[in-house]
Parts: structure tokens; sequence; C-alpha cells
């Protein structure tokens, strides 16, 4: 009896094992309910970047793809360039532009000129393609003339709040061939200075340093003479000047392997010569440029002023005063380097006289001369075959009628003619 119930005790145990093995069974066999998974666009702009929260360790183990686009606005005429991660590492040859990010309402905030496709594994960053949405030539436009401003304005998509992704630090050694100097024509201020500008070129697409050294220094004398440290992406003139002494040594600016000079160069002087000075109405003055200080790469222009309201263009040009008057007449001569004026003083004298009846005889009227600029010798002609060298002299015709008078006058000014209508009665 005792057998029998340690018997049926220990199949009951059995059983028990056996039931619960099965219910754990049947409850890790029940499928799960099957969740969809968010659809992503090809490409997936995050907010923060994957290796924030990774050590440095593994940080240079992983590489991550990103895009850097350069966008530009007209309006506002500024560029900025732009991080994002490329989760989905589409390359150029794939690329579309509904890839772009897009504000809220649909429409770009600004355009989008070109994309860089880059890895980064932490601290070295490699260039894997290019894609142009708009022609490199537009791109250097751009470059040159547009501002950059920073820090660049996020571009969010719809649905997505993104921020810029981690840039790497500026290598203090740029590629060779992607940094180099540029300098303009050199100026002569006409007060014994030359003013020399230069600028740079830097064709990477982050802003790189290169410290004041062997590879970033002026020669001869002083190396450091203003020159930048650090190099915005693009074309840069006239980014700093530096100022020398006329008929001193030419300078020399050494970036990377590049050297720019800036020599001396001769002061831009305006001059004319204009002939005749003075006169009498009508007047016609031959003005002739001698200006100097023009090169092949900066040749003088300028334009003439008379001085009466008319200008005119060309090295050598004819103007003729109607009426009497002094007139300013100025040559303006214009370079790259400014404006340089120089004047002369036009007279232009009158010829003119009075003509009155004499003491109540017939025929007879008296001639007064007004004419300006001192004259010394006077020619009178009455139209009637007779003639006076008096200044001023009375004169009696045969017979009344309407005389052309004429007069002419001389003198240190110069010489000159008029002729006046009268009646005599």
């Amino acid at each position: 009896m005792g057998e029998s119930s340690s018997y049926r005790v220990a199949v009951v145990a059995i059983i028990l094992c056996l039931v619960t093995a099965g219910f754990i069974t049947i409850i890790t066999s029940t499928p799960q309910s099957h969740v969809e998974p968010i659809k992503q666009s090809k490409i997936v702009y995050q907010a923060t970047p994957p290796l924030l929260n990774q050590t440095k360790a593994n940080q240079s183990s992983v590489v991550t793809s990103r895009l850097r686009i350069l966008w530009y606005d007209d309006g506002g005429k500024t560029y900025t360039f732009h991080d994002y991660n490329n989760l989905k590492g589409i390359g150029p040859d794939i690329w579309t532009d509904a890839d772009l990010p897009r504000p809220e309402n649909g429409t770009r905030q600004n355009k989008a000129a070109m994309i860089r496709f880059l890895e980064w594994d932490g601290s070295i960053e490699k260039m894997t393609g290019t894609k142009y949405l708009i022609d490199q030539e537009t791109i250097t436009s751009i470059l040159n003339n547009y501002t950059l401003i920073a820090p660049p304005p996020a571009m969010p998509t719809q649905g997505v709040t993104q921020t810029p992704s981690i840039q790497p630090t500026p290598d203090i050694t740029p590629a060779p061939g992607m940094l180099f100097p540029t300098s303009s024509r050199p100026c002569n201020l006409g007060n014994g200075t030359v003013r020399a500008s230069f600028g740079y070129v830097n064709r990477h697409n982050t802003p790189v340093t290169m410290p004041i050294g062997d590879r970033n220094y002026f020669s001869p004398g002083v190396q450091d003479r203003g020159q930048p440290t650090s190099f915005q992406p693009g074309i840069h003139q006239d980014v700093f000047t530096v100022l020398l002494p006329e008929n001193g040594t030419s300078i020399a600016w050494h970036l990377m392997n590049t050297t720019v000079g800036a020599g001396q160069v001769p002061p831009v002087q305006a001059a004319f010569t204009a002939e005749p000075l003075s006169g009498y109405t009508p007047l016609e003055v031959r003005f002739v440029d001698q200006s100097t200080g023009g090169t092949t790469e900066d040749p003088l222009t300028g334009t003439w002023n008379f001085g009466d309201k008319t200008t005119a263009s060309g090295v050598s040009v004819f103007h003729r005063y109607e009426l009497p008057g002094t007139y300013e007449s100025s040559r303006n001569i214009r370079t790259s380097c400014g404006n340089v004026i120089a004047t002369k003083m036009i007279t232009v004298y009158e010829i003119a006289f009075t003509a009155e009846p004499f003491d109540e005889k017939p025929n007879t009227i008296k001639f007064t001369d007004k004419s300006t600029g001192e004259p010394t010798v006077w020619a009178w002609d009455f139209n009637d075959g007779f003639s006076s060298w008096e200044q001023n002299p009375v004169h009696t015709w045969k017979s009344p009628g309407t005389y052309d008078v004429g007069l002419t006058v001389s003198g240190k000014t110069g010489s000159g003619s008029t002729v006046r209508r009268i009646t005599v009665q």
C-alpha cells in the first residue's frame, strides 16, 4: 500500500512538469503583432550626429557618410556651407533634386548650388563625389562676390527637426594647390606712398588656417604685414593692404608654394594742354591729354569738362566757346586706383561797341568801343568804303540807310572781330 502511494505521487509530479513545459512552449511560440517600419525618404537628415555619444576611440573606427551643401541667397547676396548626415549613403550618381531638404511650406528658403559627398571617421574627412546643381562658373561667382554667413541657418525638412552635423576642425595645413595668394595692381597715392592690395583663393569647402611662418610670410623685411591666418572658402580680392614708401623695395607674399609680388609704380598724373587759354568770342580751343601713369593692365581713361555744361571724351578734342566769360576746364583721369583731375582756366573776352547820333548832324554816328581784354589796336569798317583806326571814331555817311559796321580788335589777349547792323538817319 505504501509503494502504491509513492508511485502515484511520482506520476502526478511528472504530469505536472509536462503540463508546465507545454504551457511555456505555447506562450513562447505565440506570434507577436507585426509592426510596419516607418517609411523614410532616400536620405535621412538626422538632427543629432550619430557619433556624439560614442567615445573618441569608437568615433575613429566608425565612418559616417555626410552631405555638405552650398546654399546661396540671391536677395541677400550671401552663401553658406551646411552639413547633413547621409544615413542611406546615397552618392552623386543617383542623386535627385527631390532629395534636397525643404522647409515646411514646401519651398526652399535658399537655393542649393553644389553638394559634396563626404566620409568622416571622427578625425579625417574624405570627399567621395560632387554634384553641381548649377554651372560651375556661377558657383565661382557666388564664392567671389557673395558674403559667407556663419553659423549656417538650419534647413528643416517636412516632419523632421534637423540641425547641422559637426564639421571637422580646419586643417592647419591646407592641401597643395588648394590655397594660394593673389595681388592687385599697386597704387601710387601721389604722397610718397604706394598701396599694395592682396587677396587669396581657398578651394576648400571649409575654412583653413595657416599661421605666420615659413609657409605664410612676407619678404624682404617684416614677415607679418597683417596678412590673414584664417582663410574662408572662395575667391577673396583686396582682403588687406600694405603701404610702401615710393621708390622703395618691392615686397612679396609667400603663401603655401605660391608667391605674388607688389612692385613700384609711377603715380597717376592728370595733365593736358589747352590752346589758346584766352581770346575773343567765338573762341575755339584745342585740348590735348598728356596724363601719365597708366599701364597695359590698367590703362588711363578720362573725360573732358569744358566748364560751360558740356563734356566730351577722347585724347584730343576741339571746343568752341560762344559766350564771353571765365571757364574752368578739366580733365578727369580714372584708373583702378581712383580719379585724378587737372584743371585750366579759359578766359573768353567780348568785342562790343555802342553807336549813337553825334551832335544832331545828319548821317553822323559816334562809335564807342566797349570791348574787354584790354585791346591795343582797333580797326573799323563802316561798309561805305571808309575805315578808321581810332578807338572811338565819329563817322558821317553820304546818305542815310542801313550799314553793317565791323570792328576788329587785337592785343595781348588775342584778336577778334564782330559785325553790327546800324541804321543811319
